[in-house]
């Protein structure tokens, strides 16, 4: 993993490679061995001939040798530690080094190669060996998704799993910025280092990638100073959780939306149409505004239901609430289904005149869908509607008094209406102690 290190850190390293001569190479700026000791020559199954002058990655299969091609050079120039990686003995067999390497530099600085050393992660014996890579080839093939990120934000190594995530093979990862391929990634990233730092732990969170959700678990990677120098990162695939977690919450919105309104109309209902004017009478006393109630009835509406049916009767409902939510349309005016085919509506701000203006709009809106009614005396669907107004009312008053004076007025209003001959919007006022109502 490459490592941001300077100062005490980087000397330490630089003393950890001078104490390990038997162990030791060196490379030029194109990564070419210019120095190897005798043991690791040894270790290799190589010839000091057939060493020099090769790059690191020479002996190394080729898929292994692309994705340490793309490590090393991704930040040519910075040192490195604990990176393990697979090479092939000249006898055939696989071997795993762990390596460490501090940059070279002339007199004015200037980046020449590197100085490491390279150990053995195990014995080479046929047994331990077939032990480490059966271990790697678990991870290679582990259903999880799987990576190892250093601190300059780049891919370490990734299993199948993970690069399938984003349509790529292992080794096209590898080198490459986790921001290239998830937005944002690299400030969280940072943070995590932070978190990691100061020793606490890098809570789990959740992500979604295409049509899945996966719940991303983060846990650093030490060297042996004891320094965080990587993360490695394992994504569970929580989708069947999270469609379950969406389907319930999905069904309590539909119970908290039935609980509100009313399931044939979508209108609010009698139970949310009371709170609503209750609140809105508090508002009005509290600010001395008016404010309006209209209580909305289908004429002759049984007769309707006994000559075309409950079905078509529920049809006409839905036409009729559709209508009043077109027509009651400002921010805070609010029109719900107060039972069967009564309709309440609560005009905020509004005066008797006003109230009257808006019912009279109802009325010709529903008489315009002319929806057929034989047994009605107009012929098509029409509308009654009782308007009571609330004005100047003392805040001291009480609220659910003043909610039924003006439902029992405007039911008053409503039934004057239909004594009028029905399709009408009818005002009326009443005689409510130490209260205001006027038509």
């Amino acid at each position: 993993m490459f490592l941001d290190m300077n100062g005490e850190t980087l000397e330490r390293l630089h003393a950890v490679i001078r104490a390990h001569p038997q162990w030791q190479w060196e490379t030029d700026r194109n990564w070419r061995f210019t120095k190897v000791a005798e043991p690791l020559l040894q270790l290799l199954g190589r010839e000091r001939e057939s060493v020099l002058g090769q790059p690191v990655y020479a002996f190394m299969q080729a898929a292994e040798a692309v994705r340490a091609a793309r490590f090393l050079h991704a930040r040519p120039g910075a040192p490195f530690a604990c990176v393990i990686s697979r090479h092939v003995h000249a006898d055939g067999s696989t071997l795993a080094l762990e390596s460490d390497a501090v940059p070279l530099r002339d007199e004015a600085g200037h980046w020449q190669g590197y100085r490491g050393i390279s150990q053995g992660v195990v014995d080479v014996d046929l047994a331990q060996s077939e032990s480490v890579f059966r271990m790697l080839a678990v991870y290679d093939n582990a259903p999880s998704a799987l990576s190892l990120i250093g601190r300059d934000g780049r891919y370490l190594t990734a299993n199948a799993a993970y690069a399938s995530l984003y349509g790529v093979s292992p080794e096209d990862l590898v080198g490459r910025k986790v921001d290239a391929f998830m937005h944002g990634a690299g400030e969280r990233l940072r943070r995590n280092f932070k978190q990691l730092d100061a020793g606490e732990q890098v809570p789990a969170r959740e992500i979604a990638l295409g049509d899945k959700f996966y719940q991303v678990l983060a846990n650093p990677v030490h060297n042996l100073m004891g320094q965080v120098v990587a993360i490695t990162t394992a994504l569970m695939d929580i989708t069947d959780r999270k469609q379950a977690e969406q389907k319930l919450e999905e069904a309590n919105r539909k119970l908290q939306h039935y609980a509100k309104n009313d399931h044939l109309t979508g209108l609010p209902n009698r139970r949310e149409v009371d709170e609503v004017l209750a609140a809105e009478v508090h508002r009005a006393m509290r600010a001395d505004h008016p404010l309006s109630v209209l209580m909305i009835d289908v004429d002759v509406f049984k007769k309707y239901n006994d000559s075309y049916g409950h079905l078509r009767g529920d049809e006409c409902v839905r036409a009729v609430a559709a209508e009043l939510k077109k027509t009651v349309h400002r921010h805070d005016d609010l029109v719900g289904r107060y039972g069967g085919d009564e309709f309440v509506a609560i005009l905020p701000g509004t005066d008797a005149i006003g109230a009257l203006k808006v019912a009279g709009a109802i009325v010709h809106a529903i008489r315009a869908l002319n929806i057929p009614h034989a047994q009605s005396q107009y012929g098509k669907v029409t509308l009654s509607i009782g308007a009571a107004t609330l004005a100047c009312v003392p805040y001291a008053q009480d609220v659910q008094e003043q909610c039924d004076a003006l439902l029992q007025t405007a039911d008053r209003a409503l039934y004057a209406a239909k004594l009028s001959g029905r399709n009408a919007a009818h005002g009326m006022s009443a005689a409510v102690p130490r209260r205001d109502l006027v038509s």
